[in-house]
């Protein structure tokens, strides 16, 4: 009974950070995975093929940050007009002009064929949705790649590690488990899939690979 609620409490608690507390979503991402988080979206940009990016959801633009620096051509897509305008301030802080546009999953603004490549890292919980991954194929060229970040977590070497790994069990996506649950979903919407698992010292997370058919 306990396991339930707390997994909903979670949910709930970063669902208002990433909406009605978006301005402390970074601080509480970097103390939950204690400093990695970053590191862990970072693992998408070895996989990307061409340089036209869609990065959905963006969230506050630290990937899409990255993604400039890497010389690729981002877009973010988010749904919270108030990690967008996080984002927003980024760019300008850091001189950066890159589009950004507030859209659903399930009906985005881009026609056919538009991206070489799509990053997702850590999404909620519209990735369940098989309609979904039919819209991110419709806008991914033919052989183009799809990046799933998720399923951080920490090394347990420790109280503090055991306890922030609960934490991030209820944000994963994790029931059925990740791997199961990619492939099943991205099968049906005509995807290849491969996952590669990246590790350091005190964390893991992993990177799903999917190439259109």
């Amino acid at each position: 009974m306990l396991q339930p609620l707390w997994r909903a409490f979670i949910r709930f608690a970063f669902h208002h950070f990433y909406h009605t507390f978006a301005f402390t979503y970074d601080f509480v991402s970097a103390v939950v995975s204690r400093g990695h988080w970053r590191t862990w979206t970072r693992a998408a940009i070895p996989y990307i093929k061409g340089k036209r990016v869609l990065e959905m959801p963006c969230g506050t633009g630290n990937l899409l940050l990255d993604l400039c620096a890497a010389h690729f051509t981002p877009i973010g897509v988010d749904l919270s007009p108030a990690m967008l305008r996080i984002t927003q301030r980024k760019f300008r802080h850091a001189s950066i002009t890159a589009p950004l546009l507030r859209a659903r999953a399930q009906a985005l603004p881009f026609a056919s064929a538009t991206f070489d490549s799509i990053t997702m890292t850590f999404p909620p919980g519209f990735v369940t949705e098989p309609s979904v991954w039919l819209e991110l194929a419709r806008v991914l060229r033919n052989e183009g790649r799809l990046i799933w970040v998720d399923g951080g977590r920490l090394v347990p070497r420790d109280r503090w590690s055991r306890v922030l790994d609960r934490a991030l069990d209820a944000v994963n996506t994790g029931a059925p488990p990740l791997a199961d649950l990619a492939r099943a979903l991205l099968a049906r919407a005509g995807f290849h899939t491969q996952f590669e698992i990246i590790r350091d010292e005190t964390s893991v997370v992993t990177v799903i690979v999917a190439t259109k058919k």
